[in-house]
């Protein structure tokens, strides 16, 4: 099955396929890259097909994406049926595809950045032990695998990897380079190519080692810092990406709907009989019907939370990806609110005729 994957796979190019066995490398997944597209291609074609009978099955759906074909163009959708079937299958294969692409680079984006933290977080201590080793007279490989504990986790793992392609016969230089590669850490490579560059000069290792684990301390508690003194900015955007903007969208959702009940219950417009007559205060129904506003509040609300959650990332940690892990809970938490601020509405009016 992996062999068909693989044939599938390959029908990408080479860089994308190097790309994507890069992004699987630094997510910890030891999965050849063309099967693995392979099988995210089966995916995204079955899960098309669910969703083109889901559509064409449930009336609301159906009729809602002829809504949308007939504002593009009503004359076509009626006369050939064939064009509103193909609609909905290219409709399902671009929702489906990209759902599925977007749900696969988040699981593997925060797989990664979750083993970056990990390895950063005790890099310094590994840095420093594996500089004692090298002053107690042990060679670069063996002060690294002796300092590969337990509680050093992921990097005691990948280190052990390391030292066993050294042991194995394969060049130091060579071997470490794997350890630069499972990783998405700049810290990581930067120690990486300085004890590359040390053992190419015949420079102090071990000094090299314990600088540079000062230096990544260092940043750890820049980085602390940083993320405690912009602490205001980021309450302040999730309180208007999360708080603020549902709870408009549910005002402003109920009075279009008040309004919508208030001109179907007025009788029809009787034509004007004299000329002094003005067309122009005469109200008129709104043109946006609450099913409609619901629906760009859904998509407003859902946009808002993720350019929230953007923005929270560049701020708090210094990179967009860095806020994906807080997506979901905030498009959960603005939609929870929106929701709520509506039933709240609704009960608190219930006794109003309009």
């Amino acid at each position: 099955m992996i062999g068909a994957y693989e044939i599938i796979g390959r029908l990408f190019s080479r860089q994308q396929m190097r790309r994507l066995g890069s992004f699987l490398e630094s997510s910890g997944l030891s999965i050849i890259p063309e099967a693995f597209a392979g099988f995210i291609v089966i995916i995204c074609l079955l899960s098309s097909a669910l969703l083109y009978l889901l559509l064409i099955s449930i009336g609301e759906l159906r009729n809602f994406l002829f809504r949308l074909v007939s504002f593009v163009s009503f004359d076509l959708v009626l006369y050939s049926p064939w064009f509103f079937q193909a609609f909905v299958a290219a409709f399902s294969l671009a929702a489906a595809t990209a759902g599925i692409c977007l749900v696969s680079y988040v699981a593997l984006l925060l797989m990664a950045e979750s083993r970056r933290r990990k390895v950063e977080e005790v890099l310094p201590d590994f840095l420093s032990l594996s500089a004692s080793n090298v002053r107690a007279g042990m060679t670069i490989d063996q002060a690294m695998w002796y300092a590969a504990k337990p509680e050093f986790g992921i990097l005691s793992y990948e280190v052990s990897i390391v030292s066993k392609k050294t042991f194995g016969g394969v060049p130091f230089n060579t071997a470490i380079d794997y350890l630069a590669e499972r990783f998405n850490s700049k810290p990581v490579k930067r120690a990486v190519a300085l004890i590359k560059q040390g053992m190419a000069s015949g420079g102090q290792l071990a000094d090299i080692l314990e600088r540079t684990a000062e230096d990544s301390r260092h940043m750890q508690m820049l980085r602390k810092e940083i993320s405690a003194s912009l602490l205001m900015y980021v309450i302040f955007i999730i309180f208007a990406g999360a708080i603020g903007t549902p709870f408009l969208f549910a005002i402003s959702g109920k009075l279009v709907q008040m309004l919508e009940g208030v001109f179907s219950s007025l009788p029809a417009q009787q034509p004007a009989s004299s000329s002094i007559a003005s067309p122009y205060i005469m109200p008129s129904k709104p043109p946006v019907s609450s099913e409609d506003f619901f629906i760009f509040t859904m998509l407003s609300s859902i946009m808002t939370a993720v350019f929230s959650a953007m923005i929270i990332g560049v701020i708090s940690k210094g990179g967009k990806k860095d806020g994906v892990p807080y997506v979901p809970a905030l498009i959960i938490f603005s939609l929870a609110v929106f929701f709520l601020v509506s039933w709240a509405l609704d009960s608190m009016l219930s006794n109003m005729f309009v």
